[in-house]
This record gives C-alpha cells, structure tokens and sequence, in this order.
C-alpha cells in the first residue's frame, strides 16, 4: 500500500515539475508538507488524548508503539524546521512569481 502511495506522489510530482512554473512548483509541495504535518499532528494527538495503550507488555513490542514514537519524533523535528525556515517558507507562501524575475534584472 505504502509503495503504491509513494509511486503515485512521485508521479504526480514529475508531472507539476515539468507543467508548473518553479515558484508554484514549491509552493504546493511545500503546503502539501505542512499540511500532511498538521494531519499527523493531529492524529498522535487523538492517540495521546485517548489514553489507548499503544504497548503490549515487555515481551512484545507494538508496531503501533514504534509508529507514535516516530510519528512524535517527526513532529517536533517539524516543529524545529518551520521555526528555522520560517523566513524561506514565508517568501514561498507569499511571494509572487514576478519577485524572482525582477531580483535577476
């Protein structure tokens, strides 16, 4: 299932590579990251507040245990990237595309 979702993101980001201008290019990729951040954010966040037991006992080791866990470790480290590239991500989102054009003349 994972590589069927994989291959067909990869798809879909040669086509916009080759029909969209760079700059729209990265802004859907980037809103699309975000917006998968959001998602799984608020998904572990549904886990936590429920209080389902997410590990079995000492002897076994959960595959779900191991998704939190690295779902959590990947949203903080997102946390830390949009607070690093906040300035980058604010030009993407908010830019125009005559920005870029008129910083080469």
């Amino acid at each position: 299932m994972e590589l069927y979702i994989f291959f067909a993101f990869l798809l879909l980001y040669v086509i916009t590579a080759l029909m969209l201008p760079r700059d729209k290019l990265r802004k859907i990729w980037t809103l699309a990251y975000i917006f998968s951040f959001i998602m799984t954010s608020i998904a572990l966040g549904f886990v936590r507040l429920s209080r389902q037991d997410v590990m079995l006992d000492a002897n076994q080791l959960n595959w779900y245990y191991i998704l939190f866990l690295f779902g959590m470790l990947s949203v903080v480290l997102g946390v830390f990237n949009l607070w690093m590239y906040r300035k980058p991500l604010w030009h993407i989102m908010f830019s125009s595309g005559n920005d870029e054009e008129e910083e080469k003349e």
